[in-house]
């Protein structure tokens, strides 16, 4: 080795370059120095990245009008509230707007009230149409179960008298003489009813309470005049006779004869107006004649009320001799007969 080539007092020799940058490698630049703050970003809170994790991802990505997303400092989930109040609106002290604040706040309790009262009057109305309906729903099958009882007991004491007949005095075609509220025919009429009705005498609300009742100063069946019979206006009586429609038959059963009817019209009268029950119907004072043998079925008219009397008129067409073991005649079982 000669002098040239060795020197303690050689110059330092350059550092050797460095090595250029891989083409397929990211490279992570040098970081810059340091530079003296801006005096107009705060520094009383942290750096950006440190509150970076209270963020959702999905935030950074969100558009919108500017203002709605809080600056990305500690508080960047919630919205920044101020500390200092809002200032109240203009007016918004004054008396008048006090005023009228206590009002619909008043106005609030007594609408609360107003509320009570038609709902509990509304409760009334509504427990009121229970009743009405309790009491309908009674009419149709309470009251119509209670006279199909009571019109059974009818029936067996009526057949017991047809068949012991132990009373000298005659009454009803070779029957006994009835009292007051007693059974004495029975009548049917398949147009309105397949049953037949136990029929009683008299016509007070103690008799017909259960069955029609035959009007004392009338005829009896088969008689000339008019034999009347009054019921109730219940489905189980005599509600459905406004059904019968003109050459409907009814037929009365008594202890030794058939006797048929024929519906021959339908009348509304006023409650006041009796001549229904005369001897010739609607002619006071008249004497019947040859044809005159009528039946006249009553009830209350109209549905729900007794102001009126719904008539209906028929007269005899027919007389069957009755057989205790034989067959009803067809006029009473099929309403085509």
């Amino acid at each position: 080795m000669n002098e040239q080539d060795w020197s303690p007092f050689a110059e330092e020799s350059p550092s050797p370059p460095r090595p250029a940058p891989n083409p397929g490698r990211a490279s992570v630049p040098a970081p810059a120095p340091a530079s003296r703050p801006s005096p107009y970003l705060k520094t009383d809170h942290p750096p950006h990245d440190q509150t970076a994790p209270l963020r959702p991802p999905s935030l950074a990505r969100r558009q919108g009008p500017p203002g709605l997303i809080p600056a990305p400092d500690a508080t960047a989930i919630l919205p920044q509230i101020p500390s200092d109040p809002l200032p109240a609106p203009h007016g918004g002290d004054s008396a008048a707007r006090k005023k009228r604040t206590v009002k619909r706040h008043r106005d609030g309790e007594s609408g609360l009230k107003a509320r009570r009262t038609i709902r509990g009057i509304g409760e009334v109305f509504i427990t009121f149409g229970v009743i009405v309906l309790l009491y309908a729903a009674y009419e149709i099958f309470g009251v119509t179960a209670e006279i199909n009882n009571q019109q059974d007991h009818l029936a067996s004491d009526l057949d017991v008298m047809w068949r012991t007949n132990e009373t000298v005095e005659e009454g009803v075609d070779g029957a006994p003489v009835p009292e007051l509220g007693d059974a004495f025919a029975r009548m049917w009429a398949p147009a309105i009813r397949p049953e037949s009705w136990i029929l009683v005498e008299g016509t007070e609300l103690s008799d017909i309470e259960y069955a029609p009742g035959r009007y004392l100063d009338g005829a009896y069946p088969g008689e000339q005049g008019n034999f009347t019979l009054a019921g109730h206006n219940v489905p189980a009586i005599f509600q459905k006779i406004r059904d019968l429609d003109p050459g409907d038959k009814v037929v009365i059963e008594t202890m030794e004869y058939f006797y048929v009817y024929e519906v021959r019209e339908h009348v509304v009268v006023d409650e006041t107006q009796v001549d229904i029950t005369e001897p010739v119907p609607g002619e006071p004072g008249a004497a019947p004649g040859e044809d005159d043998y009528w039946m006249t079925l009553f009830t209350c008219h109209p549905l729900w009320d007794n102001y009126e009397r719904y008539v209906v008129y028929t007269q005899l067409v027919e007389t069957y001799e009755r057989d205790p073991d034989g067959e009803l005649p067809d006029e009473a079982i099929d309403a085509e007969a």
